[in-house]
C-alpha cells in the first residue's frame, strides 16, 4: 500500500469518524431536547446533527464514477490515432519524463526506432524533424491521469503502477513489474479498458500499456522506451527500457 492510500484512506476514515460521532450525538441528544428539556429548538439542533452526520458518513470516495473516467480515456485515443494515421507513423514510442507537468511520447514515424532515443532532449513541438525524419511528441491519455493521480519520483514502480491503474482508474486486476538491467518488464493482469485503435495500440501499446509508460517515466525521471508488448483479454506483458545516452556505454 503507497503512502497515497494511506492518505486517502486516513481522509475518509475521518469523514466516517465525524460522520457517525454527529449522528451519534444528534440521536440521543434530539429524543432528551423533545422528552425531557421539552424544547423544540434544541430538539432541532439534535435532529440537524444526526441529517449532517449521515451525510458526512456518506460522501463518496470519488464523485465521478470510475466507469465515467475510463470511458474518457478510453474516448482520448481518438485524437492521437488521428494524429498517428495522418503522418503513418509506426515505431513505438519514447515515454519522456514530465515538462511542465506532463508526461509525453516521443514517437520518429519511420526508420530505425532507436535513433529517436538520440533526439528525446529535442524541444517540445508535435512535429519535429530528426536526422531527415519526422518525429512527433504527443500527450497520451495516461499522460493526465498520472498528473491527476500526483505520484512522484519519490514512489516505488510497483506502489505507483498500482496505484494508479489499479486503485485509482482500476483498469486492470492487478500490475507486476520485474527489472532486468535497463528494461523493465510488466505483467497486467485483467485490463479493464482498451483502445480499438490499432495506429494507437502500435506505436503507444495498448491503454494499459501506454499508462503504464507515462508512470514509469514519471517515477523514473527518465525516458522509457516501449520494446514489445503481448496482449489478450486476459494478460498484457510489455516491455519498456531506458535508453542509452549518446557516448553511454
Amino acid at each position: 500500500m503507497t503512502s497515497k492510500d494511506l492518505k486517502l484512506g486516513k481522509q475518509l476514515d475521518r469523514y466516517l469518524a465525524l460522520g457517525l460521532g454527529l449522528a451519534i450525538f444528534g440521536a440521543p441528544f434530539a429524543v432528551f431536547s423533545f422528552l425531557i428539556l421539552l424544547s423544540i429548538p434544541l430538539t432541532a439542533i439534535g435532529i440537524a446533527c444526526v441529517v449532517l452526520g449521515a451525510s458526512i458518513a456518506l460522501v463518496p470516495e470519488s464523485p465521478v464514477p470510475k466507469e465515467t473516467i475510463r470511458a474518457m480515456v478510453e474516448g482520448s485515443c481518438a485524437g492521437v490515432e488521428s494524429l498517428l494515421e495522418e503522418f503513418n507513423a509506426k515505431n513505438k514510442a519514447v515515454y519522456l519524463p514530465p515538462r511542465n507537468g506532463r508526461v509525453t511520447a516521443f514517437i520518429l514515424t519511420s526508420g530505425d526506432q532507436t535513433r529517436a532515443w538520440n533526439a528525446i532532449d529535442a524541444p517540445t513541438r508535435v512535429v519535429s524533424e530528426v536526422e531527415g525524419e519526422t518525429a512527433l511528441t504527443l500527450f497520451p491519455p495516461g499522460s493526465e491521469i498520472v498528473r491527476l493521480s500526483e505520484i512522484g519520483e519519490d514512489s516505488g514502480v510497483d506502489d505507483a503502477l498500482t496505484y494508479v491503474l489499479v486503485d485509482f482508474l482500476e483498469a486492470a486486476e492487478s500490475v507486476k513489474s520485474v527489472e532486468a538491467g535497463r528494461r523493465t518488464i510488466l505483467s497486467i493482469s485483467k485490463p479493464r479498458i482498451r483502445s480499438d485503435f490499432p495506429r494507437f495500440n502500435t506505436c503507444l501499446g495498448t491503454l494499459p500499456t501506454s499508462i503504464a509508460g507515462c508512470v514509469l517515466a514519471q517515477v523514473l525521471g527518465k525516458p522509457v522506451g516501449l520494446i514489445e508488448e503481448q496482449a489478450t483479454n486476459q494478460q498484457i506483458n510489455a516491455t519498456f527500457e531506458v535508453p542509452r545516452h549518446p557516448g553511454e556505454t
